[in-house]
């Protein structure tokens, strides 16, 4: 599998290559968040099993790296089998936890000076397995900025005595129309809790093209004079049966 993307429900999988050592990367689909299989870590810096029980107890014990920690049912030679994954925010708090007793550096001399290579450069490389395939989120992300600012100020323009709650009504509309969901909801389905992150870092590209088409439309409409009614009945002609959001 290494090199080769691999879809499963939820996530996309990928075993790469990392200083010559198979490293498996996870992205889940929902959040967009981006895993390393702790176990492969462990296999790189040459830990044995005991070592590998170590760092996986630590983890667990840890308050801090416990937030970013999951266990993840991920493909291996035996199967499809439960393995704990770091999420690569947390990677180097991990990899700075980690001692190298005389012990370990007796039986593994590679091992101290592997684990500060990691300790440098494993975030970004493994990062970039997938972080280089959101350019064109990131463009659409961008995008979808800019026509979302336009269609709010149609709607301050255009809509007499339009309030704060006006533009979450328009936004609702259209959300309910495209995924039969409201912003809570959305944002309850994808587990946003932090009134801080915007709903729209948590979608996907297709989901926000769908989004910047339909709220490009509503300004259109809105700046020719139609009231919400007639322009929630066009984008429910035009949309009828899109439901990608779950």
């Amino acid at each position: 599998m290494k090199n080769e993307l691999v879809k499963l429900k939820g996530m996309e999988i990928m075993e790469v290559d990392f200083m010559g050592d198979p490293i498996m990367v996870v992205k889940m689909k929902e959040t967009g968040k981006v895993y390393v299989g702790v176990n492969w870590i462990c296999n790189a810096l040459m830990f044995d099993k005991n070592d590998k029980d170590v760092e996986i107890r630590k983890i667990r014990n840890d308050i801090v790296l416990l937030k970013g920690a999951t266990l993840l049912s991920l493909p291996t030679k035996g199967g499809n089998q439960k393995a704990w994954a770091l999420e690569l925010d947390y990677l180097p708090i991990w990899l700075a936890k980690i001692t190298v007793d005389s012990k370990r550096k007796q039986r593994t001399p590679e091992t101290m000076e592997k684990l500060i290579e990691y300790q440098l450069k494993a975030k970004d490389v493994l990062a970039q397995v997938f972080l280089g395939k959101q350019k064109e989120w990131n463009l659409q992300r961008e995008v979808g900025k800019i026509d979302r600012k336009r269609m709010t100020s149609s709607i301050q323009t255009y809509i007499p005595n339009a309030k704060h709650f006006t533009y979450s009504n328009y936004t609702d509309m259209v959300y309910k129309i495209l995924f039969n969901m409201t912003t809570k909801q959305i944002r309850e389905s994808r587990n946003i809790n932090k009134k801080s992150d915007l709903t729209r870092d948590y979608l996907t590209e297709d989901e926000l093209k769908l989004i910047d088409e339909a709220e490009t439309i509503v300004t259109a409409l809105t700046s020719l004079g139609f009231k919400q009614d007639y322009i929630k009945h066009q984008l429910i002609n035009k949309y009828n049966g899109v439901k990608l959001l779950k």
